[in-house]
């Protein structure tokens, strides 16, 4: 049985063929992941927005286009460690999550490459081709966060309660 190299724990399920993650260590990346994907497609930066016009245009450009999607990393990865870091010095109920989103956190900074594996699927609508960056529509389903293209409503992503962290 593979061990989960965020945790160190057995891996009960291979959630990314690439990655070997157990179910508890994909369930935070995924909260992270989904706060920092529609941090991305909200702000529609104009760099970000460029490059990827660019990718899409362009996929000579394929490197540093790709590395964009990292570009924030680094400030995202700092606002999550210092409200993780004030909560468990507070010692509340939830010191295990905190612990084990810490170590989930740490392993993201150490593996870059991550983002764009991540998100390798999620720059154009697999319909109809539109920039996600352009062309989005978020909505709550119940307990989910759906995004969907805004062109052609196919489902791009959803989201199991995404929360700030």
């Amino acid at each position: 049985m593979e061990t989960c190299v965020i945790c160190h724990q057995p891996q009960d399920t291979k959630h990314f063929p690439d990655y070997n993650i157990c179910t508890t260590c994909h369930d935070l990346l995924e909260d992270l992941m989904s706060e920092y994907f529609l941090r991305t497609i909200q702000n529609k930066g104009k760099d970000v927005y460029k490059g990827y016009q660019k990718y899409l245009e362009n996929s000579s450009q394929y490197i540093s286009d790709y590395k964009k999607i990292q570009r924030n990393s680094m400030q995202q990865f700092k606002q999550i460690d210092d409200r993780l870091r004030s909560e468990l010095q507070s010692g509340g109920p939830k010191q295990r999550y905190i612990e084990l989103m810490l170590d989930t956190l740490e392993w993201l900074k150490s593996t870059p490459e991550f983002y764009n594996y991540y998100f390798k699927e999620y720059y154009v609508c697999p319909t109809c081709g539109a920039s996600i960056f352009d062309h989005f529509h978020k909505h709550d389903v119940g307990d989910w966060l759906i995004i969907s293209c805004e062109k052609c409503d196919t489902v791009i992503k959803k989201f199991y309660s995404p929360k700030l962290v």
